[in-house]
């Protein structure tokens, strides 16, 4: 029994120095920096890393807490190359920096044009970071963009940067895309990537009369095989949402001959290709509601559909004749072709008219107005 006892006395302090022994590492969380987003830029031949920190311990509103808005930080640091810049952060950090908790990356036009790979190549080697942030490109300083703050005095983490697809789903125009999303687009033969290009709106919101700025996606950066392709604002990629799967919304006002007519809401867009030797056919099946019938309770059912179709054909081939203008290959056909036929692809791999060969578009109303449940009336099919 004495042994017993001694051996347990031993055993017991042997496990005491292993638990203070681990646990010498652990911090308190308000002794931690939480990066929240991360910005790049290149100027002057350096990287630029911008880091946004929020302060999380007030956004969690926990009871008994400072109920004061929570604050934001931005830093800015430098390097020769992307990753060294990240060291120079730690210069001024004060406290350990906790990188799991990052959900956005910007990224500027000159930081693409220098090329994706080595922030890829940088992001990816250290174990605390994710793969699913929302990346976006922009034209705008990166400070103003992660400065940017959501309604009621809400920081950052209650905008589009962070939450893009609440958004989204009411109102689909270019989807958001996440970091592996995108490293596996750009690193995909033959495929243009996108990056939803953010911007900030100086007039539309106003707080006690005083201009209230707000983040918005103004169009896209394209990027095939890593090489820049451009940048384009959002009004000339309509054709864009036909072709992109999990559009959840997508609001089209239709024209006829007397002007703008009726407003149809169209939701997950289904997009086939199919190859013919060097040519593609794009076959597009929608389904919709009409948001208002008012104005044209004389247009006939199929009247409706036929405008409808005509608007998405007229916006696809749009989009092609501009990819052919800029060389961007929006509608990935060359993606198409290589995957189809390799060996054909790579003796003609350049677009030009005779690529697309046909666009056949099949529109389905579903129903009219703001009853949802309300069918279109027999009467309307005449």
């Amino acid at each position: 029994m004495r042994y017993l006892s001694r051996f347990s006395i031993a055993v017991l302090g042997c496990l005491l120095i292993i638990v203070q022994s681990g646990c010498s590492d652990i911090r308190e969380t308000q002794d931690l920096n939480y990066a929240t987003a991360i910005g790049v830029d290149y100027r002057d031949g350096k990287y630029h890393t911008y880091i946004q920190l929020v302060d999380l311990m007030k956004v969690a509103k926990t009871e008994g807490a400072d109920t004061s808005p929570a604050k934001m930080w931005v830093s800015e640091s430098e390097g020769e190359i992307f990753i060294d810049s990240f060291f120079d952060i730690y210069r001024t950090a004060q406290e350990r920096f906790v990188w799991a908790h990052v959900t956005a990356i910007v990224l500027t036009e000159a930081a693409l044009k220098q090329g994706f790979q080595e922030i890829f190549d940088g992001l990816t080697r250290y174990h605390e970071f994710r793969l699913t942030p929302w990346v976006y490109g922009t034209t705008e300083p990166i400070e103003d963009i992660l400065s940017a703050k959501g309604f009621f005095g809400q920081t950052s983490l209650n905008t589009i940067l962070h939450h893009p697809e609440s958004i989204f789903q009411q109102s689909s125009k270019l989807k958001p895309i996440q970091f592996f999303e995108l490293s596996r687009q750009i690193f995909e033969p033959a495929y243009t990537a996108y990056l939803p290009s953010l911007s900030i709106d100086e007039n539309d919101w106003k707080e006690s009369g005083k201009n209230e700025p707000k983040l918005f996606m103004n169009g896209a950066f394209f990027i095939e095989n890593d090489k820049y392709k451009g940048f384009f604002p959002g009004e000339e990629l309509n054709g864009l949402r036909w072709t992109i799967s999990d559009m959840q919304r997508i609001q089209v006002l239709i024209p006829d001959a007397k002007g703008p007519s009726f407003l149809t809401v169209f939701e997950d867009p289904k997009v086939k290709y199919i190859s013919n030797g060097p040519t593609v056919d794009m076959i597009i099946q929608v389904k919709g509601n009409l948001a208002n019938r008012d104005k044209n309770r004389d247009l006939e059912l199929n009247k409706m559909k036929q405008l409808c179709e005509a608007v998405i054909k007229k916006e696809i081939h749009e989009l092609f004749e501009l990819g052919l203008k800029e060389d961007t290959d929006f509608l990935n056909i060359e993606h198409v072709l290589y995957r189809e036929n390799t060996k054909l692809w790579k003796k003609n791999h350049s677009l030009s008219h005779s690529v697309l060969n046909q666009v056949k578009v099949d529109v389905e109303i579903n129903h009219t107005g703001a009853l949802k449940n309300r069918m279109i009336e027999m009467d309307d099919l005449d």
